[in-house]
């Protein structure tokens, strides 16, 4: 009896110190003053680390790996915030990350947010300030008036680059591997009108020709076209070709007020046919050369101009020598005709 009595005793005093020591093991939800670095919250086998509220599960820290979800117990990145709730229509609500400060304040115009609504997904800067996106130091910066300024802080237009610039490739066998890019300019931008109305494109192939291409869209009304002006690798400008030959070659009519030719060499300009020393052909070897040519000496023949062109500056100084010649023949005639009368009035 003895015996029994002492057994249930000490049984009783073995429950009570494991019940104090699970008291004094257990955290309390008012806080513990008693934490160690032993201490911890969490699972020593193989689940996951689950948050609840209103016994539904909010958070999910993965067994294998630390893979946090908010939204999700079963997490695919480090932080993957997930949301299930729905609005009318059946329609996700927007997914928010906030960032918000003792400067910024709380509220939910403060502060920087990320936001998923539906698939697109947009960067906000929700007050007067300065968003940027920076790697080593250098990067971009969108100022409050939504200029973006490339390495630097203070952007004075939509778009300004400092100390570097803007390079738009295309698929060639200059620039491997790249898409064709263009500069568009209009003032209507919509489906219909994607490319707007104006272009401008390098160029580097054997149809298209090698160089700057300002080119006319069609899509918005149907009449586009190709090399307005084209500004070929070799310095050349073209007007209705991708293929000039002169510093400039227009394929189609030139209107001017005034052109200004510039002539080189001496001499520029045939004032020498009235020298004393000038050797005129006579009119019987010019006659002779006309009937073997059928052109004038010096100027080029037909073929020769269909061929090649002509230079107006040239071939305006060799027009102005014929007419010279043609006043020396003139004159050498009416001496002729003095003569004669001359004799016959004697």
């Amino acid at each position: 009896m003895i015996m029994k009595k002492t057994i249930i005793i000490f049984s009783m005093m073995m429950l009570s110190v494991f019940c104090v020591m699970a008291q004094t093991s257990s955290w309390l939800l008012n806080g513990n003053s008693n934490a160690t670095n032993s201490n911890f919250i969490g699972t020593i086998n193989n689940v996951p680390l689950l948050f609840r509220t209103n016994n539904t599960v909010r958070m999910g820290l993965l067994s294998s790996k630390a893979y946090l979800g908010i939204g999700t117990d079963a997490p695919v990145s480090n932080l993957h915030v997930h949301s299930t709730e729905e609005q009318s229509g059946s329609r996700p609500l927007p997914n928010f990350f906030r960032m918000t400060n003792t400067v910024t304040g709380a509220l939910s115009t403060d502060g920087f947010q990320i936001m998923q609504l539906q698939k697109n997904v947009s960067l906000m800067q929700l007050e007067k300030a300065n968003l940027s996106i920076l790697n080593n130091g250098n990067g971009l910066v969108i100022d409050t008036n939504g200029y973006v300024g490339f390495n630097t802080q203070y952007p004075k237009q939509k778009i300004h680059v400092v100390d570097n610039n803007i390079l738009i490739t295309r698929t060639s066998t200059m620039a491997s591997g790249s898409t064709n890019g263009s500069m568009l300019f209009g003032d209507e931008a919509s489906d219909n009108c994607p490319y707007g109305v104006w272009g401008i494109e390098y160029v580097n192939g054997e149809s298209d020709g090698y160089g700057l291409n300002f080119w006319k869209t069609w899509n918005c009304t149907g009449e586009g076209f190709n090399y307005a002006l084209f500004l070929s690798n070799d310095g050349n400008v073209g007007v209705g070709t991708n293929s000039p030959q002169a510093k400039l070659s227009v394929d189609g009519n030139i209107c001017a007020k005034e052109v200004r030719v510039s002539l080189e060499g001496s001499p520029c300009w045939p004032d020498y046919v009235f020298d004393k020393g000038y050797d005129l052909m006579n009119l019987d070897e010019l006659n002779t050369f006309l009937n073997t040519n059928k052109h004038l000496p010096n100027v080029p023949s037909a073929q020769e101009v269909q061929q090649s062109g002509l230079d107006l500056g040239e071939m305006n100084a060799l027009l102005l020598q014929k007419i010279e010649e043609m006043t020396l023949y003139i004159i050498d005639l009416q001496r002729q005709i003095d003569e004669l009368k001359t004799k016959g009035g004697k």
